[in-house]
């Protein structure tokens, strides 16, 4: 029985070490692993389920999602009924980022212009909230206004996920010049791959093919090389260049 258990043992302490190395965890985890076997197999194997979990899209939107799925509804309407009752510009905030999740932009943009009146014309919050529903309701021109009055208004506010979406509004504009050169100062410092397949779509639009197959090929050897956790948060972009590269 003790010598089964040990045999056990051994073979999970080999396998997480293996799996140690090849997801490029920190060598580190190998100690407990060894020293103490269950205890420390036990606490990376929870580790790595609780970080996977928090990196993978698919899980963060059940979890948030999770107090709604008897009734997909119930957050909206709970939430329409907080609007109708308070009025106040937060509540016309809050429904309008619920807006958003659903899909629903035009009112989102509706909702987010009512609340940004008075002393709340200038609100970080409002307007970043603004301009991101106006480009998803695929108005590029009313979404770069908002950016500008923003940045104006707040240039801390301002942000990268504010700059890439800025970005993306003069793209959608058909301001092709004007967005290379944002996702190109973007691309240098934005985390994730993001910035930098988005630069290289547009280039390739632009007919810069050589550059941004150069962009694609990057993109594609970073994510491969990367830690499993970085692969799995960069999925849609490598994707995006591998289905890109000649």
């Amino acid at each position: 029985m003790f010598y089964g258990l040990g045999f056990i043992t051994l073979l999970a302490q080999i396998a997480c070490a293996v799996h140690i190395v090849r997801s490029g965890q920190h060598y580190l985890w190998i100690v407990p692993v060894l020293l103490l076997p269950w205890v420390g197999i036990c606490a990376y194997v929870i580790y790595n389920f609780a970080s996977g979990a928090a990196q993978n899209y698919a899980v963060r939107r059940y979890a948030d999602n999770m107090p709604n799925i008897t009734d997909p509804g119930t957050s909206y309407r709970q939430k329409k009924r907080e609007l109708e009752m308070v009025g106040s510009a937060q509540a016309k905030r809050v429904f309008a980022e619920e807006c958003l999740k659903r899909g629903r932009f035009q009112d989102a943009v509706d909702l987010y212009q009512g609340a940004a009146q008075g002393t709340f014309a200038e609100d970080p919050a409002l307007l970043h909230g603004l301009a991101r529903a106006k480009l998803l309701a695929g108005d590029g021109a009313g979404s770069e206004r908002a950016f500008d009055a923003l940045r104006a208004a707040d240039p801390h506010a301002f942000t990268q996920d504010a700059h890439l979406d800025y970005a993306r509004a003069l793209a959608l504009q058909g301001k092709n010049e004007q967005a290379a050169a944002e996702y190109e100062k973007l691309s240098r410092v934005y985390p994730g791959e993001e910035a930098r397949c988005r630069y290289a779509v547009l280039l390739n639009e632009m007919g810069q093919r050589e550059k941004a197959q150069s962009l694609f090929r990057a993109i594609v050897d970073a994510v491969k090389s990367s830690p499993s956790y970085v692969r799995r948060r960069q999925r849609e972009w490598l994707k995006i260049a591998q289905q890109n590269l000649n």
